[in-house]
């Protein structure tokens, strides 16, 4: 190989070469190749980068031109290339254009400095980090960067014409116009396209662009940089594409578009709602829905005023999912003296089971709606709640549609094994669940979520017989459906005899199996006082079965709302409403159901409208401000056609059914007649030639819909036979007795389904009126229900028909943000400082807002004064907001020195008057009554100032140490009165340990006869220390662990025990530490067994903890904090409940906790609460959305803070001890196998953790616990945090887990002997090896060859002179390297052959067991235990 020839290393980290210095050149020039690539040539003694080779880099740059003389213009910059046409594999949401550009923080630092002394413009930043620019001259401020200081790039950018072009799939796409010709406009597409279009106001509007606007992605609509549809879709998909799913519409943040990301997003954890709940002054909240329901609470809590969530969209846009997720906020921030927020947020997984199922738009779609009032006491906690329901979709229990599910409650019987005790078992057998050809759904777990509902009915107040009845009741529904009938002979109908649903289906309703069978095969009716009887034909008795079936479970759901409201209910107070209601439907075939749920989105709409829309006109005329009406869409006329008497749809369907003969046909007519010219009512004759003549069409506002009027008259009269209501009224069932009570025997007057929902929409819209509300639109994003696929079309069509463009329009052409004078004047009378004088108090407010305004150098001049509010629009309030966090920079830090004093000198005073008590506590000698009441009184007096200032006194640590030697030498003589007068080789363990205990307080002697006792425990533990001590002391010696040696030495001397491997240990620890190393060093080349070493350290530990384990139990973890210390941590709490507190200090809770319980600096005190309320949330002691985001908050913090992890290992275990619940318990059980496979515990707290899970592990997953345990003990720590999908599978196979036999505690072979090493064959005694045989050296590797040069196509053989070695190993910046602390001799295939010392790249470490490296360009697995991380 010539010198100009050179290997270098490409983009995916492979060789490439030998090439030559012109192919390097053009390479360079073409930029495959720069000052980061690695090169290395033959004689390099490694791989440098081209910038550490700068006689190589002179070589491949071009010459410079020549520079021109001073008379000479320099040349005109040539023009900017066309961008290259996208590749055709790219879509249109990843075209350059569109992709979301990151602003460049700065410039270069010599362009910013000219730049800067031209026009005195400078970047600076917040103390929240925002860029802004501030100009010293002039006192400008601006968040935009000036042209001034923008690169000749950015300036380049925004350079001609573009515009958004309708698009078939986009719909609006950015286009540069390239050409006009007369009405015609030639525009080119990103792509490179060209087309000419005719610009046109609707079809092509041709709305100008900013290319920079494409890079400004705000996250408030308002706040973008133009109001028309293409700027505005292209934000909300922008920020969908970076899971960025919430966006505001108004700087008042009363209404908030959710776009749903079909996945699940780390948004939803304790910390998250923590930033909620305590928003920064200085910032303004993101959108989210927890910053929605923050602001309801806080609205609340200080306008004193009830408030409203309304949540609307269509199936499948993620209603539920806002629901739960404002819900599980409020119980959040807001808790609870009663725990009754637990119960709310326990209502939602009964209510989902029963009310919800699989659609084809939808897995989980309500089909009933519900609003649900939060009430609030005068403190702002929850005091109950009430919850209503509306308009169970029951044509669904006996009728599916292809491809959707019956409710979930059905298959969670069928798959939980629970429904086999009422002849229940797969779906496929039940004529209700089989007709879909449905019955599982990806990623619904029907046995886990029935579990889940038990757990929550349970914890709702049910008890088991009323759950029996239930499910006996829901199981009787399905045996209804599945009895078959035959014809009498005549015009009736029998059950068929060989059918058993008949008597399953009587003996869970509880009538008889003949009652049964005559009520649905005959009815009867009464005329005139006299009854009569009407057979049923068969289809009319399975007609009767079905209305029965929809009955019953019906009314098993008006019943569970009922229970669930007397369980959760409480005072009245101020509240907060949440509707989730069924979303706009659209089907194929649209019925009854569908009509009453677009009524009510109607409705919404306007509520939506008048608030959004009339009432901001209402404003500005009242404040006496100009402003330009922006029209929007009235759904008036469309609520009339349905409602308004006399001839109101509904209106007429209700007189219909009063009618002796009426029908569906009939009241069709009569509303074609009466709305025959109605704008929203489509009876044009050639438009229904082509229809069904059942059908009509309405024009909603989200669109047309085509209704069937099949079946209208018999789901609006849905009336039950009177005989199958009175079987169930006779029932000797205590449930479905509440379902069907007693009826007056006078016949009634007959109240229609749509009367009665009419009448609860009414109900409901009256309470929204007199509620301030706030809206969360939610956008569904595509149909086929997948993340990171946004269908424009689609989402445009649903956020135009939810008002969200008129909403920004008239928000962004008013004025979207008001304050009155007086709160205008109290926000921003920070900026008047050094500027002028404001009076302290009093005056006009109207005028001092003026003269705010004045004396500000910006330009205010488009802020209306009104006649009550202060109003203004984003650009006015971007300035005002950023002179205001500018201000605040320097009056907060005065304001929190002042309250940092005033609480300094508070807690000096207590600390003053503390030190006092404790020191006359101390003085009295050992007086353990004057300790307690010293203690306690420092308790009180420090504890709640304990969380500010991280502080103890000299005196309080040295009181509590002396009454803790008090009592423990207390507890020595009971323990050792328990042990004199038994066999010491039985209880040697318990004499280790109280000898040990009695070392460390022999400054505290006892009485004679306390000392005589422990002198005589001392002998009979010295008679029998020999055959413990002696295996520890020749293991320890064996391995030459240092900390193993001495312990062993220090239990041999508290026993005045010695033997020459004692003697030997004290000599050897006596040796420097130069000296000890170096034996170790020797011991480790000797036994050349890694794995054995670990082996026999773990039985040194199994060893020592049998001996000692007592001193290790979870009480007496040294870093704990004092329970009573704890309790008295607690701000407000109540001096009785302080016991309890403490009592409760190490196990389970149904409370979150208020300080660590480890002792932890401020910032890790506050991590450490909101870790137990993520512990909390995964374990179901707390209900919480998407447990395994909580599990993964909790593993993230504890591999990222090693400071954190001994704390969480402390809380699973509180978790873990005494757990009533199995439920809850087994999920800690998960969590703790969660962090054994992910990070270590740290030294201090392995004994205690190793002790606990002998103590409370069951006796068959024991094992696995402490081998996982030892595992990732040696393996250490994970280097990535686990994903979401890892953590179910993690926990699935934690028992399938392979342990290799190194981390056990019996004595095996190591890996080297097995795998082509030598065997030890030394002598072993007691399952201590002695010695350690030295393995063979490994045979010579052959001496490798570089990759062959190639010519003309052809491989040349080898020639002289000889080819040079491969170079070395090329260094990479991705990933990490690791050292061979020990020759490695694989014995099998895919293992890779290592020398001690060689350096290896490492792959993957994921398997704590195994790591994948490569060497050579040759991969491999190699032990973990043979390398060291560099």
């Amino acid at each position: 190989m010539s010198d100009d020839e050179w290997f270098y290393v490409d983009d995916d980290s492979e060789q490439v070469g030998p090439t030559s210095i012109p192919s390097l050149r053009d390479l360079y020039k073409k930029k495959v190749i720069d000052d980061e690539t690695f090169l290395w040539k033959e004689g390099q003694a490694e791989w440098l980068s081209l910038a550490d080779l700068p006689q190589l880099k002179a070589k491949l740059k071009p010459p410079l031109p020549p520079r021109p003389s001073a008379t000479n213009k320099a040349p005109p910059l040539p023009p900017r290339p066309a961008p290259p046409p996208a590749a055709k594999s790219a879509s249109p949401a990843s075209t350059p254009v569109q992709q979301k550009v990151i602003r460049k923080k700065s410039i270069s630092s010599r362009s910013m400095a000219r730049a800067s002394a031209e026009t005195n413009w400078v970047e600076r930043s917040t103390v929240d980090g925002a860029l802004y620019y501030f100009n010293p001259s002039t006192e400008a401020v601006a968040w935009d960067k000036p042209d001034v200081l923008k690169t000749r790039e950015e300036l380049e950018t925004d350079s001609g014409e573009w515009v958004w072009a309708s698009d078939e799939k986009d719909v609006w796409v950015p286009a540069r116009v390239v050409g006009r010709s007369g009405t015609s406009v030639t525009l080119q597409l990103q792509s490179g396209q060209r087309r000419a279009v005719t610009p046109d106001a609707e079809k092509e509007p041709l709305w100008p662009l900013l290319l920079s606007s494409l890079r400004h992605i705000e996250d408030d609509l308002v706040m973008m940089d133009d109001l028309n549809q293409g700027l505005l879709m292209h934000a909300v998909k922008e920020r969908y594409q970076n899971d960025e799913i919430y966006t505001w519409v108004g700087a008042n943040h009363s209404v908030l578009v959710s776009v749903n990301p079909f996945k699940t997003l780390p948004i939803y954890t304790v910390s998250v709602m923590e930033e909620f709940s305590k928003p920064s002054p200085n910032n303004l909240p993101p959108p989210h829905t927890f910053a929605i329901a923050q602001s309801s609470y806080m609205k609340l809590k200080l306008a004193r005023a009830n408030q409203a969530i309304l949540i609307s969209g269509e199936s499948g846009a993620g209603k539920t999912e806002a629901t739960k997720q404002c819900l599980s906020f409020l119980a959040e921030v807001a808790g609870s003296e009663n725990n009754v927020e637990q119960k709310i947020l326990n209502a939602n997984p009964v209510l989902e089971a029963f009310g919800n199922a699989k659609t084809l738009r939808n897995n989980n779609s309500s089909r009933f709606g519900r609003w649900m009032e939060i009430h609030f006491q005068e403190r702002g906690s929850i005091c109950g709640c009430r919850i209503e329901n509306y308009l169970l979709e029951k044509a669904r229990v006996s009728f599916q549609t292809e491809g959707e599910r019956n409710y979930h409650i059905f298959y969670q019987i069928c798959y939980s094994g629970v429904g086999e005790k009422f002849g229940v078992t797969k779906p496929s057998s039940f004529r209700y669940l089989s007709q879909s050809g449905c019955d599982t759904v990806r990623g619904i777990d029907d046995t886990a979520d029935f579990n889940d509902v038990c757990l929550a009915l349970s914890q709702l107040g049910f008890d088991e017989k009323e759950m029996d009845e239930l499910f006996g009741l829901v199981c009787a529904v399905l045996h209804l459906g599945n009895i078959t009938y035959s014809s009498d002979g005549d015009q009736g109908s029998r059950v068929e005899s060989n059918n058993t649903s008949l008597k399953l289906a009587a003996t869970h309703l509880s009538v008889s199996e003949d009652t049964l069978a005559r009520v649905l095969c005959e009815r009867s009716i009464e005329v005139r006082g006299e009854k009569n009887r009407i057979l049923h034909r068969p289809t009319e008795a399975m007609e009767a079965a079905d209305s029965l079936a929809k009955a019953v479970y019906n009314n098993i759901f008006d019943w569970l709302v009922t229970k669930i409201n007397s369980s959760v209910e409480g005072q009245k107070g101020l509240f907060i409403g949440v509707l989730d209601i069924f979303g706009f439907e659209i089907f194929k075939k649209n019925s009854f159901e569908q009509l009453c749920i677009n009524f009510t989105n109607e409705k919404l709409q306007q509520h939506f409208n008048t608030n959004t829309f009339k009432e901001e006109e209402s404003v500005y005329v009242s404040e006496g401000i100009e402003f330009t009406k922006v029209p929007f869409i009235d759904n008036q006329p469309v609520l009339d056609l349905i409602e308004k008497k006399p001839v109101g749809l509904l209106v007429l369907l209700d007189e219909e059914i009063r009618l002796p003969k009426g029908s569906d046909s009939k009241w069709l007519e009569k509303c074609d007649k009466n709305h025959n010219s109605h704008d929203c009512w489509l009876s044009d004759k050639a438009a229904r030639m082509h229809m069904d003549k059942s059908s009509f069409t309405v024009r909603h506002y989200a669109g047309d819909v085509e209704y069937d009027s099949s079946g209208f008259y018999d789901k609006n009269k849905d009336a039950l036979f009177r005989d199958l209501y009175d079987m169930m009224t006779s029932s000797g069932n205590k449930v479905a007795c509440a379902l069907f009570p007693p009826k007056d025997k006078n016949p009634r007057r007959i109240v229609s389904i749509s009367g009665q929902f009419r009448s609860q929409l009414v109900e409901l819209m009256k309470i929204v009126n007199e509620t301030e509300p706030h809206y969360i639109r939610c956008v569904k994003p595509n149909d086929a229900k997948k993340p990171n696929q946004f269908n424009t079309m689609m989402s445009l069509e649903q956020m135009t028909y939810a008002g969200v463009f008129e909403a920004v329009k008239i928000r962004k052409s008013g004025y979207p943000f008001r304050l009155s004078h007086r709160a205008f004047v109290a926000r921003y009378r920070c900026l008047t400082k050094g500027r002028t004088q404001l009076e302290v108090g009093g005056g006009n407010d109207r005028e001092t807002a003026k003269k705010i305004m004045g004396c500000l150098p910006q330009d205010f001049s488009k802020v209306q004064i009104g006649n009550s509010m202060v109003l203004y629009r984003a650009e006015e309030h971007r300035i005002l907001e950023l002179l205001r966090n500018l201000a605040l920079e320097l009056i907060i830090p005065v304001a929190q020195r002042g309250s940092r004093r005033g609480l300094g000198r508070k807690f000096m005073r207590k600390l003053r008057e503390s030190k006092k008590i404790l020191k006359e506590a101390y003085d009295l000698g050992n007086n353990a009554a004057s300790l307690d009441c010293a203690i306690k009184k420092t308790n009180d007096l420090l504890g709640p100032m304990r969380t500010l200032f991280v502080f103890e006194p000299e005196e309080l640590r040295l009181c509590k140490e002396l009454r803790f030697k008090l009592q423990e030498r207390v507890d020595l003589v009971v323990i050792m009165k328990g042990l004199v007068d038994k066999e010491p080789t039985s209880v040697y363990q318990e004499l280790g340990c109280a000898i040990v205990r009695a070392n460390k307080i022999k400054d505290i002697p006892g009485t004679p006869e306390d000392m005589a006792l422990e002198d005589k425990c001392r002998t009979m533990l010295k008679s029998c220390a020999g055959p413990r001590l002696d295996p520890l002391a020749e293991d320890a010696l064996w391995l030459l662990k240092k900390e193993a040696m001495i312990d062993v030495l220090a239990q041999a001397d508290e026993i005045g025990y010695s033997t020459p491997d004692v003697e030997d240990i004290r000599a050897k620890l006596a040796l420097n530490e130069e000296a000890f190393v170096k034996l170790q060093l020797k011991k480790a080349n000797e036994l050349n067994d890694p794995d054995r070493v670990i082996n026999r350290e773990i039985r040194l530990k199994e060893l020592y903890l049998d001996a000692y384990g007592q001193m290790f139990t979870l009480d007496k973890f040294s870093l704990l904090r004092d329970p009573d210390e704890w309790a008295s941590m607690k701000m407000f709490g109540f001096a009785f409940k302080k016991d309890q507190i403490a009592a409760g200090f190490l196990y389970h809770t149904i409370a979150p906790i208020h300080a660590s319980l480890t002792m932890l600096d401020s910032p890790l005190n506050k991590e450490a609460v909101k870790m137990f309320k993520n512990i909390m949330g995964y374990m179901g002691d707390r209900k919480f959305p998407y447990p395994d985001t909580l599990a993964q908050e909790v593993i993230a913090r504890g591999l990222a803070e090693e400071g954190l992890r001994a704390e969480l290992y402390v809380q699973v275990m509180k978790q873990l001890c005494d757990n009533p619940s199995f439920a809850s318990e087994t999920r800690g059980w998960e969590l703790m196998s969660l962090l054994l496979s992910v990070f270590p515990p740290p030294p201090s707290v392995e004994n205690v953790l190793s002790m606990f899970l002998r103590e409370h592990c069951e006796e068959d997953k024991r094992q696995k616990y402490t081998q996982s345990l030892h595992m990732i003990i040696y393996g250490g720590a994970r280097r990535k945090a686990m994903s979401m999908s890892e953590i179910p599978h993690t926990v699935a196979n934690f028992f399938n887990k392979p342990i290799t036999e190194r981390y056990q505690a019996e004595d095996f072979v190591g890996v080297q002997a097995r795998f082509g090493g030598p065997a030890n064959t030394a002598e072993e005694s007691g399952g201590v090896q002695k010695t350690a045989a030295k393995p063979a050296p490994p045979p010579k590797a052959a001496k490798p060859t570089p990759p062959p040069k190639t010519s003309g196509g052809s491989t040349r053989e080898s020639a002289k002179p000889a080819r040079p070695p491969p170079p070395p190993p090329p260094p990479t910046t991705s990933d990490p390297t690791a050292t061979a602390l020990f020759d490695y001799l694989p014995g099998q295939d895919g293992m890779l052959n290592l020398a001690k010392n060689d350096v290896v790249l490492v792959l993957n470490k994921e398997d704590s067991e195994w790591m994948l490296v490569q060497k050579g360009g040759v991969e491999g697995w190699v032990p973990t235990t043979y390398m060291k991380l560099n």
